[in-house]
């Protein structure tokens, strides 16, 4: 899968956690494409957002609201792959652009917009003006734009309230699966500025893979970057472990080291036709193979996390038989902050002791009140 595709999954995973999409007319945004409709006299103004390869007019100024349009035909499809503003004097002079339906049907010539991005630096979408005939855009006029354009990010960033961010990162856990020879179920409890990313999937050849990381960042960033990074992961699914851990190093750790973030992952792939389970260990280290027998042993690592390992390091594999009814357990840091647990041995005689129902026992775990860390766990097993 190109960077392109990847960064693509990424600005939708973002747009999604902004939770906006289909809200409808909103003031706050309306009141950002009016006022850019006065500072620079166009007939058109729109907020647009770019995701699943479509357009969508967010808020507009002099065209209709809610519109979505194939991103082929956009020029905020361009804007949006770059970190400074677009200016198209006359777009029928533009080869990218002169044979869209924008220019060649509806008759626009001029086109300036500016990019749109959210806290970890994913651009979303676009602030633009459009109109019917050529025009020239000044340096003074390029700063005017970007200002507004600013404004238009602070109220996107604003969307993400508690409540919407719980729902993204409660949206995030995959359903349970149940295969031929295998199974994954798991327990997610997200809370505001968490970063825990859980994903799971059957890739192509059968194989199930399960993958836990945890993101560490300043206020909610940390929740968009595991959303980001899930994106990757998924789109990853059928990448052999080591390779796949490989590649999503290298689109991650510049998102990372940008927002001053660090990130962790352990991945794992189980062919539920003989047993056999791999593993790549991002500097994650919590994970635990289960045995039918009662028997628990803790796998670990002692590789760094993304955006802390030196460049080219390996990272951390391992392999392992399972026999019918042993599992891979993997869980996140919240999870030995849990009542009566502690640390790692601690939870590996928790899941000594429930052997069956160990994420209804967690979940029994969990404070009344709500409060304490996000955390994942995450069950892998053959059956």
């Amino acid at each position: 899968m190109t960077d392109q595709l990847d960064g693509a999954d990424r600005r939708t995973a973002v747009i999604e956690a902004l939770d906006v999409l289909g809200a409808g007319p909103e003031e706050r945004f309306d009141r950002i494409t009016r006022m850019t409709h006065e500072a620079f006299g166009v007939p058109l103004t729109f907020l647009n957002l770019v995701h699943h390869d479509v357009v969508t007019t967010q808020s507009t100024f002099g065209w209709h609201q809610g519109t979505s349009v194939p991103a082929s035909e956009q020029f905020c499809a361009t804007t949006v792959l770059t970190p400074e503003p677009m200016v198209i004097p006359d777009t029928a002079l533009d080869p990218r652009f002169a044979h869209t339906a924008a220019v060649a049907e509806h008759g626009i010539r001029f086109y300036a917009g500016a990019p749109l991005s959210t806290l970890d630096g994913t651009r979303v979408g676009t602030l633009c003006v459009m109109d019917a005939q050529p025009r020239e855009f000044s340096a003074a006029d390029v700063a005017l734009l970007r200002d507004l354009a600013r404004w238009a990010e602070r109220e996107l960033v604003h969307s993400i309230e508690r409540a919407r961010v719980q729902r993204v990162l409660t949206g995030l856990l995959p359903e349970p699966l149940v295969l031929p020879g295998g199974t994954v179920d798991g327990l997610v409890v997200p809370h505001e500025r968490g970063g825990d990313l859980v994903d799971w999937r059957v890739a192509s050849d059968g194989a199930l893979h399960a993958t836990v990381g945890s993101v560490a960042a300043a206020g909610r960033a940390a929740a968009l970057l595991a959303a980001s990074a899930r994106a990757a992961v998924v789109a990853r699914t059928d990448v052999a472990v080591d390779a796949a851990i490989t590649g999503l190093e290298a689109q991650l750790t510049p998102d990372l080291s940008a927002a001053g973030a660090v990130g962790s992952l352990l991945h794992v792939r189980l062919d539920p036709t003989d047993g056999r389970v791999t593993w790549a260990d991002a500097g994650h280290g919590l994970a635990l193979l289960a045995r039918a027998d009662g028997s628990v042993t803790p796998i670990r690592s002692t590789d760094r996390p993304f955006g802390l390992q030196h460049t080219g390091h390996r990272r951390t594999t391992g392999s392992a038989d399972l026999g019918h009814g042993d599992r891979v357990v993997l869980l996140t840091a919240g999870a030995l902050a849990l009542a009566g647990v502690a640390d790692v041995d601690g939870f590996a005689d928790v899941v000594a002791a429930h052997p069956d129902d160990l994420l209804g026992h967690l979940r029994g775990l969990l404070p009344a009140d709500g409060a304490g860390r996000d955390l994942a766990v995450v069950q892998v097993g053959r059956t």
